[in-house]
């Protein structure tokens, strides 16, 4: 009896036990989680932004946005007259940096390193325009709107690199940066390849720290890279599509692809970047989810071009994205998604705020739209 007793409390310890270590991983996501799923439900469904974009104007535009949570943003736009463009750009810009910011305050301590690292994609991306605007020969700091906000860089950062007015200046700026060795090396190619050098430098970097970063994960590392690593895979493929339909060499493009991949394995990488063409490339990858989706639409990228095969990658991407989220509810998979999706629908306004502006058809403006999600968590 004695015995029975002592394997029964044995039993009721263990399952204690295996409750707390449960809830110790599970209790700090469930605000996160909370908030997370309230910003999802005020995301806009796919029909909203096709009826902006069939809009007849910028002004039927700003109104239908009135019953969204970009109403008290868009307040100070004047509907009299012609919209502020530029500066309609800029609330829904600095709306997407401040929910990233409120993002990093509500998620668990212990993978804040991890989002702040997904996150500095933004800090990429102004960088990517300053250096844009320096090769162009275009002003910057007059025009700073066209900037995008980082939540992992300040404002007045970026103001200070807009005040720039050449490559020796940006660097001397960015000296005790992360970006400043990456951006000295690339100028050596910058005078051979052109602009595209720095851009696919910056990229190259980007992944590759958040890769390593996402491996030294201790906790949720399979989901991340799940995720993470669907997104490199894809990187890769557009990279290797892009730079072959311009004529490449195979050691140029080569140069700059994110290793290790995920899916992808190097000798997959390496016959994709030495192919023929681009039917041969993807005979390569043709046991892999993005082989099977991309060999179906051949002939359509054919006809039409790879955009076609770009945005049926981001649509499994954003698939995978969701399977994990919903799998893994107490994660960072719901907030990972989450940054897809809002980042997709910003720019998605962007775009239909831009070509509205520039009285392109609404045929063409939904053309050039992101893929946005049907289905709701």
């Amino acid at each position: 009896m004695t015995e029975i007793l002592i394997v029964i409390f044995g039993i009721i310890g263990l399952v204690s036990i295996l409750i707390t270590l449960h809830a110790r991983r599970t209790v700090p996501y469930v605000y996160c989680g909370a908030m997370i799923s309230a910003w999802e439900a005020k995301l806009l469904k796919e029909n909203r932004l096709i009826e902006m974009a069939e809009a007849p104007t910028v002004e039927n535009l700003i109104t239908l946005l009135d019953d969204t949570e970009y109403r008290p943003i868009l307040a100070e736009v004047s509907r009299e007259g012609a919209v502020d463009i530029k500066k309609a750009e800029m609330i829904l810009k600095e709306h997407l940096n401040h929910r990233y910011q409120e993002i990093l305050k509500i998620v668990p301590k212990p993978q804040k390193a991890t989002v702040e690292r997904l996150l500095k994609k933004w800090e990429v991306w102004g960088l990517k325009a300053i250096i844009t605007a320096i090769h162009n020969g275009l002003p910057i700091e007059e025009d700073l709107k066209r900037y995008m906000s980082s939540p992992t860089m300040t404002r007045e950062k970026l103001e200070m690199l807009t005040s720039v007015k050449n490559f020796d200046q940006l660097l001397e700026f960015l000296k005790e940066s992360e970006y400043f060795p990456v951006l000295k090396d690339a100028l050596k190619d910058y005078r051979e390849r052109g602009l595209l050098a720095l851009l696919y430098a910056l990229d190259l970097h980007y992944y590759t720290t958040l890769w390593r970063e996402i491996q030294r994960t201790k906790s949720q590392r399979e989901i991340l890279m799940k995720m993470i690593g669907c997104e490199i895979d894809i990187v890769n493929i557009k990279l290797i599509l892009r730079l072959k339909i311009e004529g490449a060499a195979p050691e140029e493009i080569d140069k700059y692809l994110i290793r290790p991949s995920y899916l992808l394995t190097e000798g997959m990488l390496k016959d994709m970047t030495y192919a023929e063409n681009i039917k041969s490339g993807l005979d390569a990858i043709s046991r892999t989810p993005y082989g099977m989706v991309l060999l179906n639409l051949l002939p359509q990228m054919e006809a039409q071009g790879i955009s076609i095969a770009e945005r049926a990658l981001d649509g499994l991407r954003l698939k995978v994205f969701r399977e994990q989220a919903v799998a893994h509810i107490f994660s960072l998979a719901p907030v990972i998604l989450y940054i897809l999706l809002k980042e997709t629908e910003v720019r998605n306004l962007l775009t239909i705020l831009r070509l509205k502006a520039e009285k392109i058809e609404p045929q063409k403006i939904k053309e050039k739209m992101l893929q946005v999600a049907k289905i709701e968590l």
